[in-house]
């Protein structure tokens, strides 16, 4: 086996704590146990500054993630694990700028895991947690904490810059807040509007306490920025997000125009095939839409 460990003791058990991978790697699928003992936890160091891993997918086994464990991963760029990890140690994931999709798989009884590691990076990032009652899908935008020097005063002042920050208070040990989370969406519309439309798509699919006027707000919102919208969704591939601005008509004729030519240029079939059946539904409806692809590559 590849991976690199060391037999330990964790918490009066014994256990292993991988160390390592010996050789390049893009996707790392880390096993549950080796030999007859449960893996439980990844030691210090022990993939920093990799630039090879892209993902990583962790074991419900896990118990410890160590100092540094992934630190600077500069491809890495989705991570999933269980919420059984409780020893969440600092520098994790800190300096993975590529990092952006994060998977938990939990009871929804604790959300540490979740502020853990949203404290430990400070750029954009979503969660995907699949929970007994269902899904929740939430993005965070970036952040920096500004420091300034007061002559005057020979101090040092902080500011956060970005609405990173705010968004990641929303979410505590205990519990998520979601009306606290919807209610800092009118500053986002205005300081980034395109990480706005992945906010207000993602709350949108998955609606968990979700009230009527913050739903209104989000969909007034895409639909007023449907074509930038769509450009981002279909650079990013993410097909679910097509369809939600598709199939509630939110997109006029000329959004839907262009992002046919993003997609065909992109060879993003499934979501051409998307769009042009949205189109073909417009005419069906008597609505004067005729999308064409004049300049469909050869695929």
């Amino acid at each position: 086996m590849p991976f690199t460990y060391n037999k330990i003791e964790y918490r009066g058990e014994a256990c292993i704590e991988i160390t390592g991978f010996e050789g390049a790697v893009r996707s790392l699928t880390f096993p549950d146990r080796i030999g007859e003992l449960p893996v439980r936890s990844i030691g210090k160091h022990a993939f920093a500054g990799r630039k090879d891993v892209q993902e990583v997918s962790l074991p419900q086994s896990l118990r410890r993630l160590n100092l540094f464990a992934f630190h600077n991963c500069s491809r890495l760029r989705a991570m999933s694990l269980y919420d059984s990890v409780e020893d969440y140690y600092d520098g994790v994931i800190r300096q993975c700028g590529a990092l952006e999709e994060i998977t938990i798989r939990g009871s929804g009884r604790s959300f540490a895991l979740m502020k853990e590691m949203l404290e430990d990076n400070d750029r954009a990032m979503s969660f995907h947690l699949y929970l007994p009652d269902g899904e929740i899908r939430l993005s965070f935008p970036d952040y920096a904490l500004i420091a300034s020097e007061n002559t005057m005063a020979r101090t040092i002042q902080f500011a956060y810059e970005g609405g990173g920050y705010a968004y990641r208070n929303c979410v505590r040990k205990k519990e998520i807040r979601f009306r606290e989370y919807d209610r800092l969406f009118p500053f986002m519309e205005h300081d980034d509007p395109e990480f706005a439309a992945v906010i207000a798509s993602d709350r949108l699919l998955y609606a968990h306490d979700l009230d009527s006027s913050s739903e209104e707000r989000y969909t007034a919102f895409l639909t007023d920025h449907a074509a930038d919208a769509l450009k981002t969704f279909i650079r990013k591939g993410q097909m679910d997000k097509v369809q939600l601005i598709t199939e509630n008509g939110l997109a006029d004729e000329e959004a839907l125009s262009e992002a046919l030519k993003l997609a065909s240029e992109r060879k993003e079939t499934a979501i051409c095939a998307v769009l042009m059946e949205s189109g073909r539904g417009r005419e069906r409806k008597g609505q004067d839409l005729s999308l064409q692809l004049d300049d469909w590559d050869d695929w």
